[in-house]
């Protein structure tokens, strides 16, 4: 009975030994196939360096799923291009696994670059461009330097500086103004009292009209500022002129304050304004002129009158001055 019993326990643990050893099999079997069948592994191909959307293109090609997890400054790595990768290259996984990347938002460290001599537009584009900021603007009249121009800048051009860095500027308002007296303008024709304007470099502003059928027509009748008023150099000069009806004259003269920009670039640029009105066609304006300067002109015009602008010999535009 004792012996028999033995043998029955011996038959039973084998049978438990190789069950278990058969289930062992069946479970790496089953996890081999489900890496077969279930995903294919490839190598992660290098992308350091690389430029950003060549660099995300390479991971999809290679069928891994790139993302773009962080921008950072480096000094060695140029803006938009790959730092780092996780995972990094040559190991395999999975396709379809998640590839981090960080690019770079270029050197923290720029170079100042020269700004003296350059219009304050110009020198606002040129800042901004090498990733710098204008600081606080202190502007002084020079009787050497031309009205709006850099006369000097806080930080010395070529030195190394923290992107987003101030540099302070120092702006000319040309030269010194010419301070008068206002003179009397009263009685005169518009004609005349235009003329008298141009001479003390003064500029006309606006030109209203005023019903007066005892005077002719034409004549100042108000003007501001007054006879006497302290006035400086390019200030605005507004007129009342008389006429003998509630209807302006079409041949009457009047004045058109031009505002123009010119263009930006790298070079100047030869501004011309032609005129065409009442009085035929006419050159009105010429000059070369740095790029982003802005300029006012006011135009004497009669009836109905269009304006041609030309920019280095080339039609820009043409519009009507009312």
């Amino acid at each position: 009975m004792r012996g028999e019993y033995v043998k029955r326990c011996g038959v039973n643990i084998k049978k438990l030994f190789f069950r278990i050893v058969g289930i062992t099999l069946g479970g790496i079997l089953f996890i081999f196939l489900l890496m077969k069948f279930t995903g294919k592994e490839v190598e992660v191909p290098d992308i350091r360096g690389k430029e950003v959307t060549l660099a995300l293109e390479t991971l999809s090609k290679a069928g891994l799923n790139p993302k773009l997890s962080e921008r950072r400054f480096d000094n060695h790595i140029p803006e938009g291009h790959i730092i780092s990768q996780d995972p990094r290259s040559g190991i395999r996984v999975k396709k379809g696994r998640e590839i981090r990347v960080i690019s770079s938002k270029g050197s923290q460290i720029v170079f100042v670059p020269e700004v003296m001599g350059k219009g304050f537009r110009s020198a606002g584009i040129t800042l901004r461009q090498s990733g710098l900021k204008i600081g606080k603007i202190a502007r002084v009249y020079s009787g050497l330097i031309e009205e709006d121009t850099i006369m000097a800048q806080s930080l010395e051009p070529g030195i190394e500086v923290n992107r987003g860095s101030e540099i302070n500027l120092l702006v000319s308002l040309g030269p010194y103004p010419t301070y008068f007296y206002m003179p009397d303008l009263i009685g005169r024709s518009l004609e005349r009292a235009s003329r008298t304007i141009e001479y003390l470099r003064l500029q006309t502003g606006s030109i209203t009209y005023e019903v007066d059928p005892e005077l002719r027509e034409g004549v100042v009748l108000n003007q501001t500022p007054s006879f006497g008023f302290p006035v400086k150099e390019k200030s605005l000069v507004n007129l009342v002129i008389s006429v003998k009806s509630q209807t302006r004259p079409t041949g009457l003269l009047r004045y058109y304050m031009f505002h123009y920009v010119v263009p930006a670039g790298l070079f100047p640029k030869r501004l011309k304004i032609v005129v065409s009105d009442a009085q035929g066609e006419r050159e009105v304006y010429n000059a070369l002129l740095s790029p982003g300067k802005e300029i006012d002109e006011v135009i004497a015009i009669m009836g109905r009158a269009r304006a041609k602008i030309y920019i280095d010999g080339k039609l820009e535009r043409e519009m009507t001055l009312r």
